[in-house]
């Protein structure tokens, strides 16, 4: 488990510095295809795949059965995680949709600095949950939680690209730009603070927090990544990329010790 202080430090400072790297790109004139975008976003929803079903959930229900409890208890987690995030994009965030990085409203690039706020706090968001899972995920292993907190960094790269792109297309000023991308990467440092808390409640917490994790997961993949790869994107190489994203956790998850 996170052991010390250090250890929070040192990963809360890899998920914020890790955004950045991509995100400050556009400000320099670095341009990314769009096609590019879609095999990172590719990549990305094969990660997030196979660290739920590898690492996360075959942890959780091996933690429940450890503590005598119902595999439902991991279960309800994951219904949470998953409703949650579903609530929030469709509900809260209706008038939002995020097409390959892209945000549209009904079909149409968002130009109003409104929904350029609106589509950050739904990446922010997001980035808050993805910081919950790496306590939660070290508690239960130190080799899950070093393969679940390499998922969420690779995961962060094309997320805060998508925040920068949005926010320079919707905001009146460059800095307001820079200060959503900010809140981009803070996000996810205060999830692990928010996760460290949840997992000082009590070791109960950590099945529980491991199931809600996947749920996030789950939801960001299967509803947010994958479907819209599919209506955008026909090339193979897509598909290549979300296989490859797979595997590499599989590697990782095969290679690491079990400590």
């Amino acid at each position: 488990m996170v052991s010390n202080v250090w250890d929070l430090v040192f990963w809360a400072a890899v998920t914020f510095v890790t955004p950045l790297i991509i995100a400050l790109l556009p400000l320099f004139k670095v341009k990314i295809s769009e096609r590019v975008l879609h095999l990172m976003l590719g990549f990305s929803a094969g990660i997030l795949g196979a660290v739920t079903f590898v690492d996360i959930l075959p942890e959780a229900f091996d933690v429940a059965r450890e503590m005598s409890l119902l595999s439902l208890y991991v279960s309800f987690g994951v219904a949470i995680g998953f409703f949650v995030l579903l609530v929030v994009e469709r509900y809260l965030l209706a008038t939002e949709e995020i097409h390959g990085g892209h945000f549209h409203i009904h079909g149409k690039p968002i130009l109003d600095p409104n929904h350029g706020i609106m589509g950050v706090s739904a990446l922010t968001f997001h980035g808050l949950m993805d910081g919950f899972v790496i306590p939660v995920s070290f508690s239960a292993g130190a080799e899950v939680g070093i393969v679940v907190t390499f998922a969420i960094a690779v995961h962060q790269i094309p997320d805060s690209f998508a925040a920068l792109s949005l926010a320079l297309s919707s905001m009146e000023s460059r800095k307001q730009a820079i200060l959503s991308v900010l809140a981009t990467a803070v996000d996810t440092p205060l999830g692990i603070f928010v996760g460290l808390f949840l997992v000082n409640l009590g070791n109960f917490m950590i099945p529980l927090g491991l199931g809600l994790s996947a749920g996030t997961f789950i939801y960001v993949s299967a509803v947010d990544l994958i479907p819209e790869l599919q209506h955008k994107s026909r090339s193979p190489l897509v598909v290549v990329s979300m296989i490859l994203g797979f595997l590499l956790i599989v590697a990782l998850s095969l290679l690491l010790p079990h400590v």
